[in-house]
């Protein structure tokens, strides 16, 4: 919503205090920001998170490649669509393309894009946990 340069402005500075102070008090800080946020990746990097949370509306590929070695990534399968509204065997196809799109970085912790509906079935939350679980698809990657 915000352009790079109202971003770099308006948001960067604070982000960067908010960071500064958790790192004070000798703890990690996650930074989430919904919403595509291709334009800003490179910027969200210098906020000093110590991992990014960003929305599945966010380019995988261009997020992998501005993360890749610098920053954990946290995210990003569609709450919404896939995880609340999916089915398993969907929930199932978007979590092994992400975990396959960041198979080369140790930077990656699997999670939603964002908050889950409360309503989101509970099978399907199993489904992308057994993703992660299955010895067998981690020895294909």
């Amino acid at each position: 919503m915000l352009s790079p340069r109202l971003y770099k402005i308006y948001a960067l500075p604070y982000e960067r205090r908010v960071a500064e102070c958790s790192h004070r008090e000798g703890l990690p800080y996650l930074l989430h920001i919904c919403g595509k946020t291709d334009r800003i990746l490179d910027q969200m990097v210098e906020a000093g998170a110590d991992a990014l949370e960003i929305d599945f509306k966010t380019n995988l590929q261009l997020a992998h490649d501005v993360f890749k070695d610098k920053i954990t990534f946290v995210g990003n399968i569609d709450p919404s669509e896939v995880l609340a509204r999916g089915t398993p065997e969907l929930v199932r196809l978007k979590t092994e393309e992400l975990i396959h799109a960041f198979s080369d970085s140790p930077r990656f912790v699997l999670n939603s894009g964002c908050a889950l509906p409360s309503d989101t079935p509970p099978e399907n939350i199993r489904a992308m946990l057994a993703c992660i679980r299955n010895p067998h698809f981690h020895s294909e990657l």
